[in-house]
């Protein structure tokens, strides 16, 4: 069901903007958290951790965070919540990928997985 609502939403952003893969290729990357959040209003099921998965899956440029990134922000100062997954840490995690991709020249999808490979992974976060 999923997959028919989701080409659904597909066919209405073409529809809409042209090319849904010109408006997802379009969206800002430094707002990754925005367009996390039309998945998951718009799309079926793209909410949470799918909706990242996504963006990475069709070549997007995009931060993943995982356990081990949450982490990694926290220990670089970052404050989220004890799950990291509050509406009040996206724009915390967004920041932080904004701020090191600036700084570093670097893209989300490395800057991510620098982060994650960067913690060890022994325990519960």
């Amino acid at each position: 069901m999923a997959v028919r609502a989701n080409a659904a939403f597909v066919r209405e952003l073409a529809k809409e903007y042209g090319s849904a893969g010109a408006f997802i290729a379009d969206w800002p990357r430094e707002d990754q958290i925005g367009l996390l959040d039309l998945l998951s209003k718009r799309g079926s099921r793209l909410g949470g951790m799918t909706g990242q998965y996504f963006l990475r899956g069709i070549g997007r440029d995009s931060f993943v965070a995982t356990m081990d990134v949450l982490a990694c922000l926290r220990s670089a100062g970052v404050p989220l919540s004890a799950s990291g997954t509050a509406k009040k840490d996206q724009p915390l995690i967004q920041q932080a990928f904004n701020a090191w991709a600036e700084e570093t020249g670097l893209s989300f999808n490395h800057l991510s997985r620098i982060s994650a490979y960067s913690i060890d992974a022994v325990g519960p976060h």
